[in-house]
């Protein structure tokens, strides 16, 4: 058993670019095997309740922290395509992660965190998400919106980067969800990752 699993859905209509949405959720002493995880994120790209599954891939990696606090962790990550149903596909997986995180959350203890944070802390997590999902350099993002609803226990945040990309981001409690982060790239088209060997964007 874990004592820290972090997971993240990305959807994404093409691998070959950064995600739309990514849906992070952190949780403490998952009492599954990590083949068990993969099993239940598996389910996720058969919302859309068709013939065949979406396109999805999902990577896995394990490990010792030892460098501040130490323990066990795991990270998952999951990419599934949106397809052509869109907006609609979407929301289909978005509310198929939702069952998957909450049915995970009950085999654990808890979330990593599981209180609405402060304002700065919040900015950190996203900030963080979208640096991991969409590799800007972090001092390169500026808040431009910064939101919080005590009573939902969450914050609605915007972030513009240098280079003009815009991002969102909520953080804390999101309904049916456990506690987690959910980042997205605002704009019509989605943006392609560098080609292997280019400079990555923000550096």
């Amino acid at each position: 058993m874990q004592e820290e699993t972090h997971i993240a859905v990305a959807l994404q209509d093409d691998p070959c670019c950064y995600p739309d949405e990514v849906w992070d959720v952190s949780l403490r002493h998952l009492d599954m095997y990590t083949e068990e995880v993969l099993e239940e994120l598996k389910t996720i790209a058969w919302a859309e309740n068709k013939e065949y599954p979406s396109h999805s891939s999902i990577s896995a990696r394990s490990g010792v922290r030892d460098w501040g606090s130490s323990g066990s962790f795991s990270e998952l990550l999951m990419q599934v395509s949106t397809g052509t149903a869109g907006g609609v596909g979407a929301m289909a997986i978005a509310g198929a992660t939702k069952l998957v995180y909450t049915k995970l959350k009950s085999r654990s203890r808890g979330e990593a965190w599981s209180q609405v944070p402060t304002l700065e802390r919040a900015v950190e997590l996203a900030s963080a998400r979208i640096h991991q999902h969409y590799e800007v350099v972090i001092d390169e993002l500026t808040v431009t919106r910064s939101d919080v609803d005590m009573e939902a226990q969450r914050f609605d945040i915007a972030f513009v980067h240098t280079d003009g990309r815009r991002f969102g981001a909520t953080v804390g409690a999101i309904t049916g969800m456990p506690w987690c982060t959910r980042i997205w790239s605002e704009g019509a088209e989605p943006l392609r990752r560098p080609e292997p060997g280019s400079p990555v964007l923000g550096n």
